[in-house]
């Protein structure tokens, strides 16, 4: 009997400078850089990997801010091969990335976005649905060609969540509500053709880390 596949690791990448101004859509923000918070963070990461969870290899938005992040990781752990796939960018918020307030939403696109947030498109931007259709893809693409290794995916929050929406079948009003902070560890193990979350969110690491304890 075959053993069964590693657990396959998601997480976000650390915080950038983008996430300093929260009160704004951000989206890509493709120029965006990790803070020192936020590569403090991906050398948390690493090193809890290196002594909890073992990675034979990372995928990577080809953004810079995840780019970054797997690339820390990736040399705490030995220096693990980083693909970086332009298929997990974050969900592109158009027209409003870095200039429209949060607050300041018109009504039809808030009630739009409240009623359907998974086909929501944002101005000029994209939908989570359109998400889902580049990156779940990709996702299965790379667990057929590496699914028998221990795999890192390090990507975006929200493409994280669209792909959590896709192999947990979670219903499409969930993307809303899913919250996935830098750096988080997020476990999945596939049973035959399912698919099961192990671990949500988990960055407890992060707060030994700052305090100076070994996560």
């Amino acid at each position: 009997m075959s053993a069964s596949p590693p657990p396959v690791l998601l997480t976000r990448h650390g915080k950038a400078e983008h996430n300093l101004v929260t009160r704004f859509y951000m989206g890509r923000s493709p120029d965006s850089r990790l803070v020192r918070e936020g590569r403090d963070q991906a050398r948390a990461l690493g090193m809890y990997l290196l002594r909890h969870r073992p990675v034979a290899r990372i995928v990577s938005s080809s953004l810079p801010r995840a780019l970054e992040t797997a690339e820390i990781v990736a040399a705490i752990l030995g220096g693990v091969p980083v693909h970086a796939d332009d298929a997990f960018w974050e969900l592109s918020k158009g027209e409003w990335e870095g200039r429209m307030p949060r607050d300041a939403v018109p009504e039809p696109d808030r009630t739009a976005w409240e009623e359907h947030p998974f086909h929501y498109r944002f101005p000029g931007g994209e939908s989570f649905a359109q998400v889902s259709a580049r990156a779940v893809p990709a996702f299965e693409r790379w667990i057929a060609l590496h699914g028998r290794e221990p795999l890192l995916f390090i990507l975006h929050g929200d493409v994280v969540c669209a792909l959590l929406r896709h192999v947990l079948a979670l219903p499409e009003d969930r993307v809303r509500t899913l919250l996935v902070k830098p750096c988080s560890v997020t476990e999945l193990l596939r049973d035959g053709g399912t698919w099961r979350m192990t671990r949500f969110n988990d960055d407890g690491f992060l707060a030994q880390a700052a305090r100076g304890r070994a996560p």
